[in-house]
């Protein structure tokens, strides 16, 4: 059914994985952002035009952040090892988050290619605190594909 003027759509919920591998205990996805940065040119034309263009430059990567319940988990464990030590063969990964509305439903894909994980952060922890430990892991992309 196509939304009505002023619906929104919402993802109830998500999933993310990395080479095929669900990511167990994902509490959010952050500030997924990929940019394209604009070049300015100036010239003048040979008859004294003043002519101002811009354009795309080149091609830049992109950066977000997951937040996951820290369980021990191997599959993210591993993975994030490779990466930190700087093992480019089995650090690059793809990704893949999928947003789904109340139903089960998929809403919107999102392909991430060429994913590095560029820093964990394990947060704070108190002794006697009654809270989960979380860890969150900011990944860099080369390539976005969104369907």
């Amino acid at each position: 059914m196509a939304l009505v003027g002023g619906d929104a759509l919402t993802a109830f919920s998500f999933e993310f994985s990395v080479d095929g591998v669900t990511i167990p205990n994902v509490v959010s996805v952050n500030s997924i952002k990929k940019t394209a940065p604009i070049i300015e040119t100036k010239s003048m034309t040979p008859t004294g035009q003043y002519v101002n263009q811009k354009m795309y430059g080149t091609h830049q990567s992109g950066e977000m952040s997951i937040t996951v319940l820290n369980t021990g988990d191997s599959s993210v464990t591993s993975w994030i090892m490779d990466g930190l030590s700087g093992n480019q063969s089995s650090g690059r990964k793809s990704a893949t988050l999928v947003y789904k509305d109340t139903t089960g439903a998929t809403i919107t894909t999102m392909t991430f290619g060429q994913v590095l994980v560029s820093e964990v952060d394990y947060g704070n922890t108190t002794a006697g605190e009654p809270s989960a430990i979380q860890m969150t892991i900011t990944l860099s992309f080369v390539e976005l594909k969104v369907s």
